[in-house]
């Protein structure tokens, strides 16, 4: 008897838990007031006739850094495809020198310990940036404050893009270079991605 009260009452909250989330807002989506203009993150070069290999633009508003402009030599397209295919986990298992686990966007490796993340998305990671270059691209190491590392590496200066960044992050569990790891993840990765 308790068995069936106890499943009528799990079935009742979801179903209440659910309709609460269905609700429609309305108005209207504006910036913050802290948002740059589309017209404050394009370049302020005048356009050049000759054809370079390296293009450089301001970062995406999504950037939290203020590292200026973003160099993209090799331009990556950022949709397309499945990006939580893109390392698989020998690839995980080889940098991390444990045994792999299951690949996807979240894959983990035993003895040592770790947890890594593969996506194509924002360029943004909260923690202490420094600027790198991953494939003659714009990118930055960012260790938070557990000791994390995430690589973020532009893949395109269109301001359009919605996810314009490559970001692999190693969690530190056990004791590991996880900006090295994360470093050769993020290159690896960077070169298998489809060229735009």
């Amino acid at each position: 008897m308790q068995s069936r009260l106890a499943s009528a009452l799990i079935v009742l909250t979801l179903a209440i838990g659910v309709t609460g989330c269905a609700q429609r807002i309305g108005g209207t989506a504006l910036a913050g007031a802290d948002a740059k203009k589309a017209s404050e993150t394009t370049s302020k070069k005048p356009p050049t006739s000759s054809s370079k290999s390296t293009k450089t633009s301001a970062p995406p508003t999504s950037t939290k850094s203020s590292s200026g402009d973003v160099k993209i030599k090799v331009a990556k397209k950022t949709e397309g495809y499945e990006d939580c295919d893109i390392l698989k986990p020998a690839d995980i298992a080889t940098a991390v020198g444990g045994k792999a686990g299951e690949g996807g966007c979240v894959q983990s490796t035993e003895n040592p310990y770790a947890v890594i993340t593969q996506m194509v998305t924002f360029a943004d990671a909260d923690g202490e940036k420094k600027p790198i270059e991953v494939g003659g691209n714009t990118a930055w190491e960012v260790v938070d404050k557990e000791g994390d590392c995430s690589i973020v590496v532009m893949l395109t200066d269109d301001p359009k893009a919605i996810t314009p960044a490559w970001v692999v992050k190693v969690l530190e569990v056990d004791d590991i270079d996880s900006c090295g790891i994360a470093l050769k993840l993020a290159t690896l990765g960077f070169e298998r991605l489809p060229n735009a």
